[in-house]
């Protein structure tokens, strides 16, 4: 093609009409005029560029997420901002692009307006295996505004008790008094007892219950154990309870220093400490 394009070429500054050359050449008009540029050897995604290796690596290190979060990541990495298009690029040059999921949802009719930490939890129950007990019951009750992991528990049941049991601690742990919080749950058997409903109004705390085969309604969690799984839960084979809790716990507190979409890439600590600090609060405000 670049040999006909070339002598068409010599044969138009000959005097001759360039739509007659490329019909007789059969070559299009605008490789006529237009120059053919080639690339340097050097170029291409991914390539070239001071930084790539270490978006690389941070890929790698976290194969289950997208772009976005992987150019959060890069970025505290390198100390400097790293831009998601550039890092989409280098993923897919060494093939570590992420199937994306389905975005089309629908909306739904009401929200819960969160305005300050330990005003909504959301609290949940999932299941993980271990070689020497079988399926055993991981509780979970996140912080809506800061996505703290506010409390959880690990056991071979899932009851009223440890139910009761997961949210006494978060509650003594983070001294929460009565009437400050509101806690959502879905509709469990655990959660819609009596002595857990019983309970919680001893303790002050406002029960919210979602819709029935509706798990937005506790999106927060949801999305929560959702990352759990891919991260943490799927990779990995426990052989008792007590190493799942303690790799759990590992697992949490790495969580808690992870840069969070929900909250413009900051970590959940980070989004504590400007509630803890009144300055850092003021500014943040402002």
């Amino acid at each position: 093609m670049s040999t006909r394009v070339s002598r068409a070429r010599a044969v138009i500054a000959t005097g001759r009409q360039p739509a007659v050359v490329a019909r007789v050449a059969r070559v299009s008009r605008q490789a006529l005029y237009r120059p053919i540029l080639r690339r340097p050897p050097g170029a291409g995604p991914g390539r070239g560029r001071p930084g790539d290796d270490a978006i690389v690596e941070v890929a790698r290190a976290n194969p289950v997420d997208g772009t976005r979060m992987v150019a959060a990541l890069a970025s505290r990495a390198l100390g400097e901002p790293v831009n998601r298009k550039r890092v989409q690029r280098v993923m897919r040059a060494h093939g570590l692009l992420q199937r994306s999921r389905n975005t089309d949802r629908r909306r739904r009719p009401g929200y819960f307006r969160v305005r300050r930490p330990d005003e909504l939890w959301h609290l949940d129950m999932t299941t993980v295996w271990t070689a020497a007990h079988g399926w055993v019951y991981l509780h979970v009750a996140v912080d809506c505004c800061t996505r703290e992991v506010a409390g959880w528990t690990l056991d071979v049941r899932t009851r009223t008790d440890e139910a009761i049991a997961c949210v006494e601690g978060a509650v003594l742990a983070r001294s929460v008094t009565p009437g400050r919080l509101t806690l959502g749950t879905d509709n469990g058997s655990q959660f819609t007892s009596r002595g857990f409903r019983t309970h919680l109004s001893a303790r002050g705390i406002t029960h919210r219950r979602g819709g029935y085969r509706d798990p937005e309604s506790q999106a927060f969690i949801e999305s929560w154990f959702g990352q759990f799984k891919k991260r943490c839960a799927w990779r990995t084979e426990w052989e008792t309870i007590d190493q799942a809790r303690h790799e759990i716990a590992s697992y949490i507190d790495t969580y808690h220093h992870r840069p969070h979409s929900g909250l413009a890439y900051r970590t959940p600590t980070e989004v504590a400490r400007t509630w803890a600090d009144p300055e850092s609060l003021h500014t943040t405000a402002t």
